[in-house]
């Protein structure tokens, strides 16, 4: 009989490790994201002056960015998809699931994660003798001892994927408030030109609205994705007790398989606002998890 005892596990030095170094690849990553998204907002205010949108140093330099954009989102897929396969090895790790699979090269997301811990080092150290309240890496789970290991995999699952869908909920409003604003402000400064010149002059907003546009579009197929999960993990935890220990297993592998997939076209949620939301949404996952866990033990 395999124990329940992820909340032990995941404070292991190997999984912090891994925990350290996933966080970590997703923060190098939202830092491309925020370039990109800076320095498309500079092209779209200085699109906003005629002067500077005919100047041919200027284009110039917006074709080249152009280009250096479509670089750097390969540079971030890298980073994301190491990140994803990361968690990945982490869930499986704690559930007891396969780790002998051909994307899961233990050795080579080791390698790369002793490379973060050597680079950095201080925060390394800082993360893993903290917990999530403290913006450390220990405790990841809220605490789901006490019953049994395939009632413990399918509370996680929960834990992963409602903190997390709430929250993007919450930055999809602001995103599509944002691309809206640039739109307006784009046709009250143009307002005066014609059809004509409204569509040349767009070049150098393009970038941003392309950006948001996108940002939008991946973050409602993550939200979906997310629901879609929810709806799974709620028929199994609604229909727990007449269901055997390995139907409950074969179905969290399932859908584990569309958590690893969601995590893969991660769409990034800045520092700040994770950061400024994260009390509110722990404490809340905390005492939903407390509650989930009281209906499984009785």
């Amino acid at each position: 009989m395999v124990k329940n005892d992820i909340n032990k596990k995941q404070n292991n030095e190997d999984i912090l490790l891994f925990l350290f170094a996933q966080r970590k690849l997703y923060s190098i990553s939202k830092r491309i994201f925020h370039i990109i998204f800076f320095v498309n907002l500079l092209f779209y205010i200085l699109g906003l002056f005629s002067t500077v949108q005919s100047n041919n140093y200027f284009i110039a330099i917006y074709i080249l960015w152009v280009i250096a954009i479509c670089l750097l989102q390969i540079k971030v897929s890298e980073q994301i998809n190491i990140a994803a396969t990361m968690q990945e090895l982490i869930d499986r790790k704690l559930y007891g699931f396969n780790i002998y699979t051909p994307f899961l090269n233990e050795l080579k997301l080791r390698k790369r994660a002793l490379k973060l811990k050597e680079k950095y080092s201080k925060e390394f150290i800082k993360q893993i003798s903290r917990d999530g309240k403290q913006g450390g890496v220990k405790d990841w789970y809220s605490d789901i001892s006490g019953v049994p290991i395939e009632r413990a995999i399918i509370l996680c699952q929960i834990e992963n994927n409602e903190w997390e869908n709430q929250l993007r909920r919450k930055y999809q409003y602001f995103n599509i408030f944002l691309l809206i604003i640039f739109v307006l402000i784009y046709i009250v400064v143009f307002w005066n030109n014609s059809v004509e010149n409204l569509i040349v002059n767009m070049y150098p907003i393009l970038p941003v609205l392309i950006d948001r546009l996108s940002y939008i579009y991946r973050n409602h197929n993550n939200i979906e994705k997310g629901e879609n999960i929810n709806r799974s993990l709620d028929y199994i935890y609604e229909n727990i007790k007449e269901l055997t220990k390995e139907d409950v297993l074969n179905k969290a592998k399932e859908i584990q398989h569309c958590i690893y997939d969601r995590r893969k076209y991660f769409s990034p949620i800045p520092n700040l606002f994770y950061d400024f939301n994260r009390s509110k949404y722990q404490s809340y996952s905390n005492k939903y998890i407390s509650d989930l866990k009281k209906k499984l033990k009785s």
